[in-house]
């Protein structure tokens, strides 16, 4: 583990609120969990020397008689088919992440062996070992392996599953991809256990009468700064975190944000909590990443100027008014000179909510604005009704403004009003489809972000997709087509909408 603060959690596993292993926190990108050395597996110690280093115990860095012996069978055999390399050599190999056939990285690798063996003892050197030694698909120690292919803790694994990851450690893609090849090997690390008398002829016939699967959890990464807002508890001890993050949700946002075509980010929230995050920039941009956010500030400043006293049938002039002293652009065109707050809401004029807050006064809105933000009124401007501020937003930050907004209290008529125009916004966008959802769009200038709110099943998600093509300037580029497929997943996970 590293001192460094900004990787505290480097190396603790991660659950969904299901209690389920979703993932790990990483800042290289690979996938390792560190073990709790207290409850490691014996056994798999024990198989592991008995299978890897024999003598481990009693040599040093290198072992010549290893080495000798070797290289005996394998000019017999006319083949490969022993190392020489001790278990303190192929942790070396490991913490290097060099695989390199050449003398240099030999002599780094032995160098480092030594320096192993003169700073640790034997039984140190081989927790880090399962620490740190590769195991597949981007999987580093044993726990990562353990969660990775078979859902469980090390120290729940049965001795035909320690056997399966022992099996696969000498070529763990190789392995993987090779079932044929995969149980040959396992037989013969079986028939070595059992000719060296670690496993008994009755051990042996009661592992071959037990079924293996390996799985692919594919384990997500998670950065360190998301920490804070996905976390539910954290066990320092164990290297644990449980989150509130949903697991099928989760795994959706993270297919989703795959399969976009541009950078996307989102977030998901229900009653308060994340139950998804993610990016394409990395698991914490969705908490880190600030940036003007469009028009989706607009159905606050509408409950704002309902409650205070402009009636629904009030009109305003869709064009830029006299009070106002900068041109602002209408990225849909409207065929009418003036239009009620609702109208302008539906087809997102930004001129009639201008109007509308200078009209009712402007430092007033900035104000409310500040409120609902939670953020000092020094970072609002008269184009903050448009969704520009001075320091920006994250998509975490927006999202629960609107659920603190408009779900934490439902008992606010206006708030309501507002939520059914928002509906039928979605009922528009997305072509009668998830009748009972809400939905509200918001683009930067030039499109350079899009946003989309979207209420659905009692969970609140925000979406920030970012860049497009040249000759790509539509209001929403395909962006709500693609949400729409999204839902259409989780629908089958969730399902109402309070």
């Amino acid at each position: 583990m590293t001192n460094n603060k900004t990787d505290k959690y480097n190396g603790f596993a991660l659950y969904s609120s299901e209690k389920k292993p979703l993932g790990v926190i990483s800042s290289s990108g690979d996938r390792q969990a560190f073990c709790n050395t207290k409850t490691l597996p014996k056994k798999i110690k024990k198989y592991l020397i008995e299978l890897e280093d024999r003598r481990f115990y009693e040599h040093g860095a290198i072992d010549l008689k290893g080495i000798s012996r070797a290289l005996f069978e394998n000019i017999k055999a006319r083949k490969i088919i022993q190392g020489g390399s001790t278990i303190t050599q192929q942790l070396a190999r490991n913490i290097l992440k060099d695989n390199r056939k050449n003398i240099i990285r030999k002599f780094r690798e032995i160098d480092l062996a030594f320096r192993l063996e003169n700073q640790y003892s034997k039984d140190e050197i081989l927790d880090l070992y399962f620490n740190n030694v590769f195991w597949g698909r981007k999987n580093y120690g044993l726990r990562s392996a353990s969660l990775e292919y078979f859902s469980k803790e090390p120290e729940n694994l049965n001795t035909t599953e320690q056997i399966a990851l022992l099996t696969i450690l000498r070529g763990p893609n190789y392995y993987l991809q090779n079932v044929v090849q995969f149980d040959k090997r396992r037989d013969l690390l079986r028939q070595i256990l059992h000719k060296r008398h670690v496993l008994s002829s009755k051990k042996i016939s009661r592992i071959k009468k037990t079924d293996i699967k390996i799985r692919n959890n594919i384990l997500e990464v998670f950065r360190n700064a998301s920490v804070p807002f996905i976390a539910d508890r954290i066990n320092e001890d164990k290297h644990l975190i449980m989150s509130t993050l949903h697991k099928d949700i989760q795994r959706e946002v993270t297919r989703f944000i795959e399969c976009s075509k541009y950078p996307t980010t989102i977030v998901g929230i229900s009653n308060g909590l994340i139950i998804a995050a993610g990016s394409t920039n990395g698991s914490d941009y969705p908490f880190t990443f600030r940036s003007n956010v469009g028009s989706t500030l607009k159905p606050f400043v509408y409950t704002f100027l309902r409650e205070n006293g402009i009636d629904s049938q009030d009109l305003f002039k869709t064009t830029t008014s006299n009070t106002v002293n900068w041109d602002i652009r209408e990225v849909q065109k409207v065929d009418k000179e003036f239009l009620s707050l609702k109208e302008a809401l539906v087809v997102s004029n930004n001129n009639v909510f201008v109007n509308a807050s200078y009209k009712f006064g402007i430092e007033e809105t900035l104000s409310f604005l500040a409120e609902v933000m939670n953020k000092p009124v020094s970072n609002f401007v008269p184009s903050s009704v448009l969704g520009a501020t001075v320091e920006g937003f994250t998509l975490n930050e927006l999202v629960q403004s609107y659920y603190q907004f408009f779900f934490s209290n439902k008992n606010n008529p206006i708030k309501q009003e507002c939520l059914s125009v928002l509906n039928e916004i979605a009922i528009q966008k997305f072509k009668g489809e998830f009748r009972d959802s809400i939905l509200k769009t918001g683009t930067t200038n030039y499109n350079k972000e899009r946003f989309a709110i979207v209420g659905y099943a009692n969970k609140l998600f925000g979406f920030l997709r970012q860049g497009n093509e040249i000759d790509d300037y539509t209001k929403d580029g395909n962006f709500i087509s693609n949400i729409m497929v999204f839902l259409k997943k989780i629908s089958r996970k969730v399902y109402r909408w309070d």
